[in-house]
């Protein structure tokens, strides 16, 4: 039994569906599973790593692995990237990790929660303040610009998930992670001897732009990146048709404005609603046991409020000439909405730059 409690003879590998990352050949795999299986489909989001000869285990979770918080130090400078303390892991926030593809996530979504809480301010202040004016270029632009920058982010998404590493990132660095060593100074070869077979870091895998390989469809995280693009590219029709000249031509063509403008915003923001809650999955040990204790859980919990807010604007677009309550239902929905999806992605921001300890 390990110094923490747990006894690897107990936890048999299985279950959970199956495995599906390489190991360090001093790693034992316990207990996998997932709080969707559907058989053996989906692939495990939880399991236990331990490494036996250090007596040491560690809590693997798919988001964090796609989310590369297993990285103690910065791959260019060798720095550590671990912080203590929430003001240093809030100050870590100002790092610019470029070659961290999570960070262009979280960046990409923050950046355009903010035009989209913007967008929220132009559209609702009217209906709140008489003195100020209504802008329909103000908004219009602002909604192309916003889901233009979501799209992008979604992307980035997409790309993170195809370079999630086919290798568990734990065993390479057992010696670090057990005596509190950074890179500068510590042995290179921590885990093999001269003449060892085994290796001495984990393998590298070369960067993915795109790919049709079928394997990415049993991961929750992957599911999730795949709607959630689906879902910013048909929302954002919605953000094109708004431009001030396209909406001009076609606001007194009732059909066109809603086949156009408020059904992309509603098909759109119902897959965030999915995405979001397949986020959320992931981080749980049961689907229907929430997990408010990690960080990825309320990214997805805010993203899924944003999402109902962003259908619920198109929802009461339809209706939008018929009563002013309507109208202000509809704006106020993307402001709320606009609120939540910059909460969600500042937590995601927050989780990019600190790995876990």
């Amino acid at each position: 039994m390990s110094s923490d409690g747990y006894d690897p003879e107990s936890h048999k590998n299985g279950g959970g569906g199956r495995w599906h990352l390489d190991m360090h050949p001093n790693v034992e795999r316990h207990s996998p599973r997932s709080a969707l299986r559907f058989g053996s489909f989906i692939h495990p989001t939880h399991a236990t790593l331990a490494a036996p000869e250090k007596n040491i285990n560690m809590e693997w979770t798919s988001r964090d692995h796609r989310k590369h918080r297993h990285l103690a130090t910065d791959p260019r400078t060798g720095r550590t990237r671990r912080s203590v303390g929430t003001l240093q892991k809030l100050a870590n926030m100002r790092r610019i990790e470029y070659w961290n593809i999570s960070w262009w996530v979280s960046i990409a979504f923050t950046v355009g929660s903010i035009v989209w809480v913007i967008n929220g301010f132009i559209a609702f202040l009217p209906f709140v303040n008489t003195h100020v004016a209504k802008d329909d270029t103000g908004m219009g632009w602002t909604a192309w610009l916003g889901a233009t920058i979501f799209e992008f982010g979604a992307l980035f998404g997409l790309l993170e998930a195809w370079n999630r590493d086919d290798t568990a990132d734990f065993g390479w660095n057992v010696k670090k992670l057990v005596h509190g060593e950074s890179s500068e100074g510590a042995e290179t070869n921590t885990d093999s001897t001269p003449g060892s077979e085994k290796p001495s870091s984990a393998p590298k895998q070369k960067w993915i732009w795109f790919s049709t390989n079928g394997k990415y469809f049993h991961e929750l995280g992957f599911l999730a990146a795949f709607v959630q693009y689906w879902a910013a590219t048909i929302f954002w029709i919605s953000g094109f048709t708004a431009i001030p000249t396209i909406q001009t031509a076609i606001m007194d063509k009732q059909g066109l404005l809603d086949g156009v403008f408020w059904t992309p915003q509603v098909i759109g923001g119902t897959g965030f609603i999915i995405a979001s809650a397949l986020m959320m999955i992931e981080t749980q040990k049961k689907w229907y046991l929430p997990a408010p204790t990690s960080l990825g859980w309320h990214v997805g919990f805010w993203n899924l409020v944003g999402g109902v807010g962003f259908m619920l604007c198109g929802a009461f677009g339809y209706a939008l000439n018929s009563s002013t309550k309507i109208a202000y239902q509809s704006s106020c929905s993307t402001f709320w909405g606009g609120w939540a999806f910059l909460i969600g992605s500042a937590i995601q921001w927050y989780e990019a730059v600190n790995p876990i300890q």
